[in-house]
């Protein structure tokens, strides 16, 4: 059984090594350490063997295509049934064939792309920061674009950039500020609906439902405010800056602070119901896993956290700091550390390591992955690459143990 574990898994691993160093030639520090950590994944996963998963992120991954480029953002990539949305860091966005990784179309919204594209039935949204010739910031915009042909539809300027990843919701988009304040916009033309003022920059990602908003600020809050006129109904006050989107269920908002705790309160009166220490800063979402939240901290490791108590129930550590929410299909989780050079993924129950996908030498992840319909998406230092979950021929998904 082992060795048959191993034999549907070795293409992950061979696909991933990519020759050695010519004699003579000397390695950067960065070289040294990506070449390292490659085999370290390596020899991690033919340490593990015995576990099983459901789940299709067990399935090893083959690359389907990759679409190279210079500009490389932190910001991640969106995606809808046809195309993928890819900003770079000179303020362009690409738009891609899904399937092909086909260039569609490139535009140039003006200034620098601060969000994440949003997506629409017909359009796009683009936030972007402008600034003025001697560099100092000159205020922000909302441009929303023609989904089949780059073209805008219409754009609306503001004072300050909006600072946070874009929600939305019952025909509005609701982004956070540089001025402090989180904003609830129309989404047919981006006037302004209402505002709720905080005391610092609002950065994190809106949980939006049908009864309200959840969002954190840099004044370390995460206030819930009503989703139709925009009043507070409660904030729950840290120690430092709230920047992830929260999850929530039926009982309770869960969210991370940069203080180093997991905190889960009340959703409807924001009273604490429990609180998980972690070793750093918590800057990644947490995302509800049956019985448990799985979250990531700047500590390297990733977390499993009962939901009735915060008591921890695993955790694993990577090789990188882990500012990317885990993506949950099924039994499993995938992790993707930034700056790493491969994902790793682990039973929810247990956290057993059942897969591992190592980027080609030169590669390491710059921005949050996706998974959809069994694509991986993952923004890298040169450019995106888009790898396929491929079921063996026995349909069976095999993994590994340590």
């Amino acid at each position: 059984m082992r060795s048959l574990a191993l034999a549907l898994l070795l293409p992950v691993v061979v696909s991933a090594q990519t020759g050695s160093i010519p004699a003579g030639s000397k390695q950067t520090k960065d070289e040294r350490k990506a070449e390292a950590q490659r085999k370290r994944a390596a020899e991690e996963l033919t340490a593990e063997a015995g576990a099983t998963s459901t789940s299709r992120l067990a399935l090893p991954f083959k690359r389907a295509w990759h679409y190279l480029t210079d500009s490389a953002s932190t910001i991640p990539a969106s995606i809808d049934d046809a195309r993928i949305y890819l900003p770079l860091a000179g303020g362009r966005v690409l738009c891609l064939d899904r399937e092909t990784g086909t260039l569609l179309w490139t535009g140039e919204p003006g200034g620098i792309i601060s969000a994440p594209v949003a997506l629409a039935e017909s359009s796009v949204y683009i936030a972007t920061s402008k600034f003025s010739d001697d560099g100092s910031e000159a205020g922000g915009s909302l441009r929303a674009v023609d989904k089949a042909t780059g073209l805008t539809v219409w754009v609306k300027d503001y004072a300050r950039p909006l600072s946070s990843p874009l929600a939305q919701g019952a025909g509005r988009i609701y982004a956070g500020s540089a001025d402090g304040s989180f904003y609830a916009l129309e989404a047919g033309n981006g006037e302004v609906v209402w505002k709720v003022e905080t005391q610092d920059v609002v950065r994190g990602c809106a949980l939006v439902t049908d009864r309200a908003i959840y969002f954190g600020s840099d004044d370390g809050a995460l206030r819930a405010v009503d989703i139709a006129g925009g009043k507070l109904m409660w904030k729950f006050q840290t120690s430092a800056k709230v920047v992830a989107q929260p999850a929530v269920d039926d009982h309770a908002v869960y969210f991370g602070s940069a203080d180093g705790y997991v905190y889960a309160v009340d959703n409807l009166t924001g009273k604490l119901r429990w609180r998980s220490r972690t070793g750093a800063a918590v800057e990644a979402s947490p995302v509800i896993a049956g019985d448990r939240v799985l979250v990531a901290s700047f500590d390297n490791f990733v977390y499993a956290l009962a939901r009735s108590s915060g008591d921890r129930i695993w955790k694993r550590r990577l090789e990188n700091r882990i500012t990317a929410a885990p993506i949950v299909e099924g039994d499993a989780s995938l992790v993707a550390p930034l700056h790493g050079v491969y994902v790793a993924v682990f039973l929810n129950a247990d956290g057993r390591r059942v897969n591992v996908y190592q980027l080609d030498k030169d590669f390491e992840i710059v921005a949050d992955p996706i998974f959809t319909n069994g694509s991986l998406v993952l923004p890298t230092s040169k450019g995106l690459v888009v790898a396929i979950a491929t079921r063996p021929k026995d349909s069976q998904t095999r993994a590994v143990k340590k």
